[in-house]
């Protein structure tokens, strides 16, 4: 991506943003991650109740980790200092963690379809709103699926694990735990208001990428930043590199040059945006473990502890 843009006008572009808008975009952002803070309050609310503070706690620490380490190491970060501080199974913690990324992978899918049928759009960017749709929709319905069909579907599955030579009751013992993580998604009323939180959080991340756009005077229409948000979120949603850098750049400028942004402006807003969500997060993290009298040693202790106690903690009920 850096190769096909010229340094010089990287820099001009660099030099002409406009910092209003930039803070803006931060305080906009700041919301979309307290929203995302309730939203993990009520993803675990049916195995243990955590207050708004401590679930976003909890999330940026996660969210800190999976910037500083690869393959979203922070997901097990996350669900390890759950396990820590409240006792709930690390698997629960990821089955709980598996519902908030197929909702996301639907809302974002579903923004960059919008964007495609509405604003245009070809190629890859078509193809992955088709697929990344098709797929996401495909694994929530297999989640509500497994969460309506209780111990019967969990026993199920069970016994088909254990069938894997070597690794299957390692894996049966997982699975079970997982699925005590969908148990949200049985109560019709949370179930609404997660849709309502990851429809918010997303919205305004989108409106954060708008404000950054405003700030190097891009000239985007508004429903562009909901597909250039949920083209650069779901090419990370594999994992990858730490915090998705190279892949999010690189589909964050492709829509914007693709939606008529000049080459070096797209590709220095693609810089900026990402360090915009970052960063700040890396810090906020690094703040909210200090506070709770932990360091940095305790991301890689909860990583690493959270699959070796796993299996002990898990029971059948989830």
């Amino acid at each position: 991506m850096l190769r096909q843009v010229d340094r010089h006008e990287l820099m001009a572009a660099l030099a002409n943003v406009r910092p209003s808008y930039v803070v803006l975009a931060l305080v906009v952002y700041a919301g979309a991650l307290w929203v995302r803070g309730l939203r993990w309050q009520l993803v675990v609310r049916p195995h243990v109740r955590i207050t708004p503070f401590e679930a976003f706690s909890l999330l940026v620490i996660g969210y800190a980790a999976n910037n500083v380490l690869p393959v979203r190491a922070g997901e097990f970060v996350r669900a390890g200092l759950l396990q820590a501080r409240h006792g709930t199974p690390w698997t629960t913690g990821l089955g709980a963690i598996a519902v908030e990324r197929v909702l996301d992978g639907v809302m974002l899918a579903l923004f960059l379809s919008v964007t495609v049928l509405v604003a245009g759009g070809e190629g890859v960017v078509r193809a992955l709103a088709a697929l990344g749709t098709a797929g996401f929709l495909t694994v929530l319905a297999m989640m509500y699926g497994l969460a309506f069909a209780g111990d019967r579907g969990t026993a199920l599955l069970a016994r088909l694990l254990r069938l894997v030579p070597v690794l299957g009751d390692r894996l049966a013992s997982i699975a079970e735990g997982a699925l005590g993580g969908l148990a949200v998604l049985r109560d019709v009323r949370l179930g609404g208001w997660l849709l309502v939180a990851t429809f918010v959080t997303w919205a305004l991340e989108a409106a954060t990428y708008g404000l950054v756009g405003a700030a190097f005077g891009l000239g985007l229409d508004p429903l562009v930043y909901l597909g250039l948000c949920g083209a650069a979120n779901l090419a990370i949603a594999a994992p990858s590199t730490s915090g998705g850098i190279g892949p999010f750049e690189y589909f964050a400028s492709t829509i914007a040059v693709w939606f008529g942004a000049a080459t070096a402006a797209a590709t220095a807003y693609a810089l900026v945006v990402h360090a915009l969500i970052l960063v700040p997060v890396v810090v906020l993290g690094a703040v909210l473990l200090w506070r709770q009298q932990l360091g940095f040693g305790s991301l890689l202790r909860a990583r690493e502890a959270a699959p070796i106690r796993g299996p002990r903690g898990v029971s059948g009920r989830g």
